[in-house]
């Protein structure tokens, strides 16, 4: 995962909706719609940074993704929250609000 900062207009909500629909993705038929569909929404950079694995929507949006991450906490899903935790300091090792929560 990349380690320098970059912070697309999407939401970290709408980036991992995306980032889901191309781990679903079966062809390059699916990959074309996803982009069509999805592309512009994300921005095609961080559509690309998904689909080729550099950035993750953690890594993108380390303070939204952290805040989801409470949520789950909350609503009693501390797995998931751990998960997207440990994800964000994969991309920001020092990450305030991801560090001691993973």
């Amino acid at each position: 995962m990349a380690k320098q900062s970059y912070s697309p207009l999407a939401s970290y909500a709408e980036l991992k909706r995306v980032e889901g629909l191309i781990a679903q993705a079966q062809t390059v038929d699916d990959i074309r719609k996803i982009t069509d569909k999805d592309g512009p929404k994300v921005g095609y950079k961080a559509f690309c940074y998904m689909l080729t694995g550099k950035m993750s929507a953690e890594s993108m949006k380390p303070d939204e993704a952290c805040v989801a991450a409470a949520r789950l906490e909350q609503e009693g899903k501390a797995d998931e929250a751990k998960t997207i935790y440990k994800k964000v300091l994969e991309a920001h090792p020092d990450h305030p609000l991801a560090k001691g929560k993973a």
